[in-house]
C-alpha cells in the first residue's frame, strides 16, 4: 500500500484522540453527589469525616455539571455510586473524576481532590492528568465498602486552589493573599462516573503513542523510520472503534517493531518517579501539607498496579506532615520503603536555598533530616537531592562528604541564561578541595512527562558520552505535586529496549550513581571530569535580594539560635537545676529550616507565604530572647558574684577574633560586628576564661 509517513502520523493523532481514547473507560453509571463548602481554612480530614459519621455535616444536593468552590476554600463531596459486581467480573472498575480543570496547565497549579473512605482512610487523589480512582480490581477485591446491592459511598476533599499565574508565571496576582470566601476562580465539576477500565484499549493507545512519537524523532532516510510508519499504517487499517475485538490484531501489527532491541551503544537511563513538591510557592504551606498526601496516595495506587515502579521523595518535613496527618498513608508508604520501591532521598529537612543560609543551617538541614529518616523511616540516604534550588555554595562538597553522603544531584544549572555547563557527570570539588560525585539529569528537567522526545533529547544532550553511557531520568508532575501517572510508567515499559531509542529501566538513584562512579572515576583512566567551586546559577538572580525581610529574619534568627544554644548549654553545665529546652529549640530550628526552603527564603513565593514567614520569624526570635534570658538567670543564680549587664548583646562573629563571644551592652552593638541580641538582665559578663577563650 502507498505510504506517506506524515499522513499516517496525522491520521494516528486523530484516531488516538477521537477513536481510541474515548474507549479506554466505559461508563457504567453516573454517581449522585452532595456537597459541603468551607470557605476558610481547611479542617483536618479525620476531624471532618468523624463529624460526617456522627451526622453533623449539613450536606446539600449537588448537580453535575455544577459550579463549586471559593478562592483557597475547600468543598467536600459525598459521592454515592453503584457497581453491578456480576456484570464487571474480571474487570477493573474505576471512578472517573473531573473537577473542572484547565487543560493548558497540569497538576499542582489548580484544583485538586483526595478521595476518602467513610472511616477516614485515603484511597487516591484526582488531578488534571490523573482522573481515575480504583474501586474494584480484576480479582474482585475492592478499595471501597460495598453493601449487598453493590452500593458505595466515598468522600472527596476538593481544594479550590486558584490558578494564580497571569500572562506569565511571574506576573503580579491578586489571588495570593488568603482565602477570600468569594468565587474569584470558579470550577465546574463535570464528571463523576463509575467506569470499566479497558486495559487492552489503553495498551493499544500507548503502543500507538510510542510508535508515532519515535517516528517523529527519527530522520526520513533512516530505514527504521519507514519500518515504523508501515507498521503504523497496517495497525490503523485494522482497528475499528465499532468493534473492539479488532484491538488484539491492531496491537499485533505493531508488536514486531516494538520488540526490536536498541543499539548496544545507546545511553542507559534509570527512570525514577518523582514529584518535587515545593514546600511553598504559588500556594501556602498549609496547602503543601495536603499536596503531600495527595501525591503519596497517587504513588501508592500506582505501585499497587505496577510491581516495578520506583519513586523517590525528599524532605523529612514532608514525611513528618504525612505521619502526623495521614497515618494510614504513612503506614502503606513504609511498607513500600521496606521493599525498596518508595525511596527517601536527600537526607535534609527541606530542599533549602543554598546560597543565603549559614553553613550551620545547612548542617542542621542535614542533622534534623537524617535523624528523622533514621528514626522514622529506617533509612540513611546516600546523596544530596536538590534539583531546583537557585545555585549551590562551594562549601557543599565538604559539608556533604563530612555528613556521610556519597553523591549530589541537581539539574538547575541547566537553566543558565549565558554559560552552558560543561558536564552532566563529574566530580564537584569544593573550596577546601573535597570532592563529591555529581550528576545532572541530561533531560534538563526533574519533572519529565517520560515522552519519547525527552528521552531522545537526554541522549543527544548528554555531555559525557565519551566516558559514560548512564544517566538518570526523573519523571512525574512536579512543583505542585501530582507525581507519575500510569501513562508514564507504560512509556518506560515500551521504551525499555527499543530500536532507534535510548535504553531505559526502572531503578533507584543509588544504582545510577554506582554506575556513574564506575564510568567516570573507576574506569576513567585519569580523565575524570572535575569542576571546582560554586555552582552559580545564571538566572533568577533577584532571589538573592527579593523580599529582604526573609533574608533579615533568617540571619537574625540564625545568630540568635547560635547565642541561645550556647547560653543554654552553659546554663545546663553550671546549674544542675536548669533543664535544657531541647524540644522548644528543636521546634524553632525546624520552623527556621522550613522557612529556608528555596521558594520562601529567596522571596519567590506568593504574598501569603512571606507574610506567614515574617510572623514566624518575629515570634521565634522573641521567644529565643526569652530563652536566652532564662538561661542567663540560671547561670547568675549559681554565680552571684558575676556582674550583670541589662539589655546585653553577644557577638558570635566579629572582624576581630578577640571580640567574639564577648557580652556587652546593646549600646556598643555597632562595634561588635554582626551581633545577636541576648537580653542581659541577669546575663553574667564572664569575660575571658582561664584558657584565654571568651564565652557566654
Amino acid at each position: 500500500m502507498f505510504l506517506l509517513p506524515n499522513q499516517q502520523l496525522e491520521r494516528c493523532d486523530r484516531v488516538m484522540q477521537q477513536r481510541v481514547k474515548p474507549h479506554i473507560h466505559t461508563t457504567l453509571a453516573a454517581c449522585t453527589l452532595r456537597s459541603f463548602h468551607n470557605p476558610g481554612e481547611p479542617v483536618p480530614s479525620s476531624e471532618f469525616l468523624a463529624k460526617v459519621r456522627n451526622g453533623q455535616v449539613p450536606f446539600e444536593p449537588f448537580r453535575v455539571p455544577g459550579v463549586w468552590g471559593t478562592t483557597w476554600g475547600t468543598t467536600w463531596f459525598e459521592v454515592n455510586g453503584h457497581i453491578d459486581m456480576a456484570a464487571v467480573k474480571g474487570r477493573k472498575v474505576e471512578l472517573m473524576v473531573d473537577l473542572g480543570w484547565l487543560d493548558h496547565r497540569g497538576p499542582g497549579f489548580q484544583s485538586e481532590g483526595l478521595v476518602y473512605r467513610a472511616d477516614g482512610t485515603a484511597i487516591k487523589s484526582a488531578n488534571p492528568r490523573n482522573h481515575w480512582i480504583p474501586l474494584v480490581y480484576a480479582d474482585g477485591s475492592s478499595t471501597v465498602e460495598l453493601d449487598e446491592h453493590g452500593d458505595f459511598t466515598v468522600y472527596i476533599e476538593a481544594a479550590a486552589n486558584p490558578f494564580v499565574e497571569g500572562p506569565t508565571p511571574f506576573s503580579p496576582t491578586e489571588l495570593g493573599e488568603e482565602a477570600t470566601g468569594t468565587c474569584d476562580f470558579p470550577y465546574t465539576l463535570s464528571r463523576m462516573d463509575v467506569t470499566i477500565f479497558n486495559e487492552d484499549v489503553f495498551a493499544y493507545y500507548m503502543d500507538l503513542e510510542t510508535v508515532s512519537s519515535l517516528i517523529r524523532e527519527l530522520k526520513g532516510d533512516d530505514p527504521r523510520y519507514w519500518q515504523l510508519a508501515k507498521a503504523l499504517q497496517r495497525s490503523l487499517n485494522i482497528y475499528d472503534e465499532r468493534d473492539l475485538e479488532t484491538v488484539p490484531a491492531a496491537r499485533a501489527a505493531l508488536a514486531g517493531v516494538l520488540a526490536e532491541p536498541a543499539a548496544s551503544s545507546a545511553i542507559k537511563h534509570i527512570a525514577i518517579g518523582h514529584a518535587h513538591i515545593d514546600s511553598a510557592w504559588l500556594w501556602p504551606v498549609r496547602e503543601t501539607r495536603r499536596k503531600v498526601a495527595r501525591t503519596v496516595s497517587n504513588v501508592l495506587a500506582l505501585m499497587d498496579e505496577d510491581p516495578d515502579f520506583t519513586y523517590a521523595m525528599s524532605s523529612a518535613q514532608q514525611y513528618a506532615w504525612l505521619e502526623e496527618e495521614h497515618p494510614d498513608l504513612f503506614a502503606r508508604m513504609k511498607r513500600r520503603i521496606e521493599e525498596g520501591r518508595f525511596i527517601p532521598v536527600g537526607g535534609m529537612w527541606v530542599e533549602s536555598d543554598n546560597m543565603i543560609p549559614s553553613g550551620e543551617s545547612l548542617v542542621r538541614q542535614i542533622t534534623f533530616g537524617r535523624r528523622y529518616f533514621k528514626e522514622h523511616l529506617g533509612v540513611a540516604p546516600r546523596g544530596i537531592w536538590l534539583p531546583d534550588s537557585f545555585g549551590y555554595t562551594g562549601s557543599w562538597p565538604q559539608i556533604a562528604r563530612r555528613a556521610g553522603f556519597d553523591w549530589f544531584l541537581t539539574q538547575k544549572i541547566s537553566w543558565n541564561d549565558t554559560t552552558k555547563f560543561p558536564h552532566h557527570s563529574f566530580m564537584w570539588e569544593g573550596i577546601d578541595g573535597t570532592r563529591i560525585l555529581t550528576h545532572f539529569p541530561p533531560s534538563d528537567t526533574y519533572c519529565s512527562w517520560m515522552s519519547m522526545h525527552e528521552l531522545m533529547y537526554s541522549q543527544r544532550n548528554f555531555l559525557d558520552k565519551d566516558l559514560s553511557r548512564n544517566a538518570i531520568l526523573l519523571y512525574g508532575f512536579g512543583d505542585g505535586g501530582g507525581g507519575p501517572t500510569r501513562e508514564m510508567t507504560a512509556r518506560v515499559r515500551r521504551d525499555h529496549d527499543l530500536a532507534g531509542a535510548p535504553k531505559i529501566e526502572f531503578g533507584t538513584p543509588d544504582q545510577l550513581f554506582d554506575r556513574v562512579r564506575k564510568d567516570i572515576v573507576d574506569d576513567a583512566q585519569g580523565e575524570t571530569p572535575v569542576f571546582k567551586g560554586e555552582l552559580y546559577l545564571e538566572l533568577h538572580r533577584a532571589t538573592l535580594t527579593a523580599q529582604q525581610d526573609m533574608k533579615r529574619g533568617c540571619r537574625q534568627e540564625e545568630s540568635m539560635l547560635r547565642v541561645t544554644e550556647y547560653l543554654c548549654a552553659a546554663a545546663r553545665i553550671k546549674n544542675p537545676d536548669y533543664v535544657y529546652p531541647r524540644e522548644e529549640l528543636d521546634r524553632i530550628w525546624k520552623t527556621l529550616l522550613l522557612n529556608q526552603f528555596h521558594d520562601i527564603l529567596p522571596g519567590s513565593a506568593i504574598a501569603w507565604v512571606h507574610r506567614q514567614a515574617r510572623t514566624e520569624y518575629a515570634r521565634d526570635i522573641a521567644r529565643l530572647n526569652e530563652i536566652a534570658l532564662e538561661a542567663g538567670r540560671a547561670i547568675a543564680a549559681v554565680e552571684p558574684d558575676d556582674a550583670t549587664i541589662t539589655d546585653a548583646v553577644i557577638a558570635p562573629y566579629s572582624r576581630q577574633a578577640c571580640e567574639t563571644w564577648v557580652v556587652r551592652p546593646a549600646s556598643s552593638r555597632a562595634e561588635a560586628g554582626t551581633a545577636s541580641m541576648a537580653p542581659g538582665a541577669g546575663t553574667p559578663d564572664r569575660g575571658p576564661s582561664r584558657s584565654g577563650r571568651r564565652y557566654p
